[in-house]
């Protein structure tokens, strides 16, 4: 920093200006206007000392610190785009988990014509930023501050390979993320989602089964497994007709030697909750705590969960739970008979048994509405209803069959036992050792997968999957991967305080514009943001930066420097 002092021939008065030099974008060494501080003669006049105090004061400058004050025409900055910065972040995890190292690894050899990881830092950046179709994130990407150069050809190139990879790749990150965060899989967390496609045509993959969303269209099943901090270990993707409860074993059986699990005790909703399951996770020396479906059970297992013997009770009386131990016979894989030796612990929670209460309000309002007009009771509106309704063609009294006048039988003995059974909760486990407390804590723990899900399909818009090819499919969902690892590692390092939508509109909202040569100005920062900063040890707070200030800030985040 440095002071000039200029008068052009005409004028009456001496300018006094603090210049800096700096390179601009090519590297060329140039010279700009930072301040002005006014006309010399009035300065002097008011300390004839000023021209040397105020040289003196801008060798003091450190260069990252001036407040710059421009007087700039609206029209100047209007012209330019804002460009993202918050991708820096993401950036720097994408370093962390050595993508780029392995992507590196792999086409060693191979002769591409595009950049495999600028397009898969583009994709993944894009899908927790500004979550769209492939095309768009093409057409946004000068919405980075230094623009990528990627082509829409070179996506759907991509792709492809992204398929060839993502297993390898999948474990790459199993191993990195366990060198980082310490992942302890002797607790793991699975479940399976489906995505539909905005497609009418079946194929070997996208079929149509049955959709979370009842959507009629084709679908794919996703397995995904967590661990204990919520980090994604792995995913597969099966047809849409598969069965939820067949997809777990040759997952793990693919799985479990190459990412040297140990022992797995796996916690999983009832859908998953077969015979054929947990006889292969016990004969691998594995275990289970699994969710059981408290109606449908035998009338005698109901008994032992109904009998108030044995359960204790917490202080406010407003949840109960006891536990006793069982053997049953099963079928494996095999279609062998095995013994399984579980623990079951039931527990029942006031709260839980109000809300099952609310919503048999309107369930019984239904039932009363149908037995006295049965003729309004069809199949279309029998659902929840049909366990609960009989419907007969005959007279009461008589017999006499009466087509015209249909008569609804209520079977109000299983409805009373079901509404006894509201507010239970049962799971089964193969881990007798651990305490009651100690199991219900962590069968609760799969809210974290279940969360993973939504993340996945809303906040990063996994679907509708808009890619029709097979293999794009599987590289479409390798992106949602990774783009999920990354923003809960994010959540992992704040300290869980924010949620992904906070982090993602944060990370989204910090962005720049140029408003003349190498000057950027910067729209407000949140609190999000300055969290992510700090846990970074990093900071930009300025109204306005320099070029060179902006790529050494992006140089602190991403190499730590």
């Amino acid at each position: 920093m440095f002071i000039r002092v200029t008068k052009s021939p005409t004028a009456k008065y001496s300018k006094v200006y603090l210049v800096e030099g700096y390179r601009d974008e090519n590297g060329k060494s140039k010279q700009r206007v930072i301040k002005c501080y006014g006309n010399l003669e009035e300065l002097q006049e008011k300390d004839p000392n000023i021209l040397e105090k105020l040289k003196a004061e801008a060798k003091k400058i450190p260069k990252n610190k001036v407040n710059i004050s421009l007087n700039l025409k609206e029209s100047n900055s209007s012209m330019e785009k804002d460009q993202n910065y918050g991708f820096f972040f993401l950036e720097r995890l994408y370093k962390d988990l050595q993508i780029s190292s392995f992507l590196k690894d792999f086409i060693s050899g191979s002769k591409h014509r595009f950049n495999l990881d600028d397009v898969l830092k583009l994709l993944v950046f894009g899908r927790i930023l500004n979550p769209e179709s492939k095309k768009a994130t093409v057409e946004r990407q000068d919405q980075y501050f230094e623009p990528f150069q990627v082509t829409l050809h070179s996506v759907y190139e991509s792709l492809s390979q992204f398929n060839e990879l993502k297993d390898d790749l999948q474990f790459h990150l199993h191993k990195r993320v366990s060198e980082l965060y310490g992942r302890n899989a002797s607790l793991v967390f699975y479940d399976v989602t489906n995505y539909y496609f905005e497609i009418d045509e079946e194929d070997e993959l996208k079929k149509v089964g049955v959709s979370k969303e009842n959507k009629k269209s084709p679908i794919v099943q996703m397995g995904l497994l967590i661990d204990q901090k919520g980090l994604p270990i792995a995913y597969r993707l099966f047809s849409g007709n598969t069965h939820d409860s067949s997809t777990l074993i040759p997952f793990l059986e693919e799985i479990r030697e190459k990412y040297k699990l140990g022992k797995i005790i796996l916690t999983a909703d009832k859908g998953l909750n077969s015979g054929k399951n947990l006889a292969s996770l016990v004969s691998h020396k594995d275990g289970y705590i699994v969710s059981q479906k408290v109606r449908g059970s035998s009338k005698s297992f109901l008994d032992q969960v109904l009998d108030e013997e044995g359960y204790v009770y917490n202080k406010s009386e407003n949840f109960k739970m006891k536990s006793f131990l069982r053997e049953r016979s099963v079928k494996n894989d095999k279609d062998e008979l095995v013994t399984l030796k579980e623990k079951v612990v039931c527990f029942w929670s006031y709260n839980f048994d109000a809300r099952e209460k609310k919503k048999r309000e309107k369930l019984e309002k239904r039932i009363q509405e149908f037995v006295d007009q049965p003729s309004k009771y069809n199949a279309s509106n029998r659902y929840g209803l049909k366990k609960y309704l009989k419907l007969h063609n005959y007279d009461k009294e008589t017999g006499e069959i009466q087509k015209i006048k249909p008569y609804l039988e209520f079977d109000q003995e299983k409805y009373e036992r079901d509404v006894s059974l509201d507010g239970y909760y049962i799971l089964i486990t193969s881990e007798i050792d651990l305490s009651d407390e100690k199991i219900i804590e962590r069968y609760r723990g799969l809210w974290k997968i279940e969360e993973s899900f939504k993340v996945l399909k809303s906040d990063l818009e996994g679907r509708p999957v808009y890619v029709r090819r097979n293999d794009h499919i599987e590289g479409h969902f390798l992106v949602c991967f990774i783009a999920l690892l990354i923003t809960r590692i994010l959540e992992l390092k704040l300290d869980y305080q924010y949620s992904v939508p906070k982090i993602q509109k944060s990370l989204k909202e910090a962005t720049c514009r140029k408003i003349e040569k190498g000057i950027y100005s910067l729209n407000k920062q949140d609190e999000v943001y300055r969290e992510i900063e700090k846990v970074f040890d990093v900071s930009l707070d300025y109204r306005f930066v320099r070029l060179e200030d902006l790529r050494s800030y992006r140089k602190a985040v991403v190499h730590n420097k």
